[in-house]
């Protein structure tokens, strides 16, 4: 598998959320959580994106960025002084990854199941394992 260079701030975006989920009596923004995994010939990208209607979800591939977004929002008409307890996160969401080299970015596929986003990015021909045949003799 290709090394992703580091983003620092990525870290920091998690203290903050790690934050924002014990204190935030409103919630303003989220972030889907991710699973990103190599499977046979492709990078595999899931998102929970739970209460998200597909039609709301934006994937788009530039260079070596995948930027997954979209919303969430409720019919709810509640008042925030009426709830004893919110921690549904609702409304806009962004989450961008730097892809590795070696994928065929234009390939990429998204599809949606059971509240989850699968974005799948096969691997070029040129830079998947090759088996080669040993001669006897």
């Amino acid at each position: 598998m290709d090394l992703v260079p580091l983003d620092p701030f990525s870290m920091l975006r998690d203290i903050e959320r790690m934050f924002d989920r014990g204190s935030a009596v409103t919630p303003s923004r989220w972030l889907p959580r991710i699973d990103v995994f190599d499977r046979d010939t492709e990078l595999v990208i899931r998102v929970e994106v739970a209460g998200v209607n597909p039609e709301d979800v934006d994937v788009t591939v530039e260079d070596r960025t995948l930027t997954i977004s979209g919303h969430r929002a409720f019919d709810e008409t509640t008042e925030e002084n009426g709830f004893h307890r919110r921690e549904i996160f609702s409304g806009e969401f962004k989450r961008t990854l730097v892809l590795p080299d070696g994928l065929e970015a234009s390939e990429v596929k998204a599809k949606a199941d059971k509240g989850m986003i699968e974005v799948t990015i096969p691997r070029k021909p040129e830079v998947l394992p090759r088996k080669v045949k040993v001669d006897v003799g």
